[in-house]
């Protein structure tokens, strides 16, 4: 249980950034992934008296801003990602600026939202393969079948170093 704003704010505004990743993958848009972080952190603070500290803090947020993201797509009609690896998705973007190398850089932004989520979620937040599957509301086997097909796509697409 989150008691107060203040262990609210140290909790969980440091992972600010993180959302706004995988918001990016999902809207597609920067401004309307600042927008989807804001309301699901309002929404977050709502609830911080039912995290339990038993949960994973970055998979209860990361699946607020899910919900948050169906509840957007719902009220204005839009429809959503899919967030199911085995559907082909056109490629979403990734943020610019980051420490990464252009060439993994323009790799990441031809994949798809889910495996650029799923990525994300995995490789980069450390979260478990059964946590992804609930943040994203697949079965644990599309988890595991959508990141090997991300790494193998993503390895494809990185060019590789030349030789002297």
């Amino acid at each position: 249980m989150i008691s107060s704003r203040g262990e609210f704010e140290r909790l969980v505004l440091p992972l600010q950034d993180d959302l706004y990743h995988a918001a990016l993958a999902l809207t597609r848009r920067e401004a309307d992934a600042l927008d989807l972080v804001q309301e699901a952190l309002l929404k977050a603070w709502k609830r911080a008296s039912s995290f339990n500290r038993g949960d994973h803090l970055k998979a209860w947020l990361f699946t607020i801003l899910r919900n948050t993201y169906l509840d957007v797509c719902r009220a204005r009609r839009l429809e959503p990602v899919a967030l199911d690896p085995a559907v082909d998705e056109a490629p979403a973007p990734v943020p610019t600026g980051e420490a990464l190398p252009d060439d993994l850089l323009r790799s990441l932004r031809t994949l798809s939202p889910s495996h650029q989520l799923l990525l994300l979620l995995c490789d980069v937040e450390g979260l478990s393969y059964r946590q992804i599957a609930e943040v994203m509301g697949i079965p644990m086997g599309s988890v595991m079948s959508g990141l090997h097909h991300a790494r193998g796509n993503l390895r494809e697409k990185i060019p590789t170093p030349k030789s002297q």
